[in-house]
């Protein structure tokens, strides 16, 4: 049963879709799992297919546009990890509210940006009783900047500041398209095909997300995640490379778990073969702990 809801997050009206499972009942109890989708993305676009296999499992899913994004209300683009982070944990605030689903049973699951958010959120949120991440990064710096030169990268920083600067001083605000900040050849060619589909993915980003995602360091948040987290990364993926799992792996107390896709880049486990392999184990982690 899928059911279209909305929530709050600091005045802003949130849309979602809650997927729930056949036997629901409101009385029931049945454990609940918030997803958290990546950059620019929207709740229609690669997590159904999640939602769906969470809710036939035994679980409530919710899948929900950050603010600014999709249907939700706010600043039109506006990507700031940490109001995404926000908008994560008053998520987890609504659905634990929701009739039949118990409050101390409740997942966090999150894809690329929305994993890193995932794990951000988990450090903060003691109601996370476990946490699945895939595809995700440990340090934005590392994922942009790792690949420059010295020089480049002071011309980036330079850049940066400029734009900072600006901002403050004189709230100019420079934005650019999705596909300016997602460059690489597996991204260009997902969102040249995404767009067309999901028009609300065709949105401006602010230039300086780019700054705020060098500045972004999950990895630094896992000493205070205490929680199961099974972390899961493509063995060719190039928007945030396989070392990214591996260093969050190794930061990740216990219990922990790593699985590398092999073969996959960043957008080929969300259908076929790939997928299942992927989700089988995300649903045994739920199993495990949520139940």
């Amino acid at each position: 049963m899928k059911k279209e809801v909305e929530f709050f997050s600091e005045g802003s009206k949130i849309k979602g879709i809650l997927y729930l499972p056949e036997n629901y009942e409101e009385s029931g109890g049945i454990p609940g799992i918030v997803l958290c989708h990546g950059f620019a993305g929207v709740k229609e676009l690669l997590l159904p297919a999640y939602g769906e296999v969470f809710c036939r499992e035994g679980f409530a899913a919710l899948t929900f546009d950050y603010r600014g994004f999709g249907e939700s209300e706010g600043e039109p683009g506006k990507l700031s990890p940490y109001a995404q982070v926000r908008d994560i944990r008053n998520a987890l605030t609504f659905l634990q509210s929701f009739p039949g689903v118990s409050p101390g049973k409740l997942g966090l699951w999150g894809t690329s940006f929305g994993g890193a958010n995932a794990v951000t959120a988990a450090a903060f949120d003691d109601r996370v009783k476990c946490l699945t991440v895939q595809l995700a990064f440990g340090d934005g710096e590392r994922v942009i900047t790792g690949n420059l030169s010295d020089e480049d990268k002071e011309k980036l920083n330079s850049t940066m500041n400029k734009i900072w600067s600006k901002t403050v001083t004189q709230n100019k605000v420079m934005k650019v398209a999705v596909n300016r900040i997602l460059s690489d050849e597996q991204s260009i060619e997902f969102f040249n095909k995404t767009i067309k589909k999901f028009p609300h993915v065709n949105v401006k980003i602010p230039f300086f997300t780019i700054k705020e995602t060098i500045d972004y360091k999950p990895e630094r948040y896992l000493s205070s995640v205490r929680v199961p987290i099974l972390i899961t990364g493509a063995e060719n993926d190039k928007v945030n490379p396989e070392g990214e799992s591996q260093s969050l792996y190794e930061k990740a107390n216990h219990p922990k778990e790593l699985h590398i896709v092999k073969g996959a880049g960043h957008y080929e486990i969300y259908e076929g073969k790939k997928f299942k392999e992927v989700v089988d184990r995300q649903v045994d982690l739920f199993n495990r702990y949520l139940k």
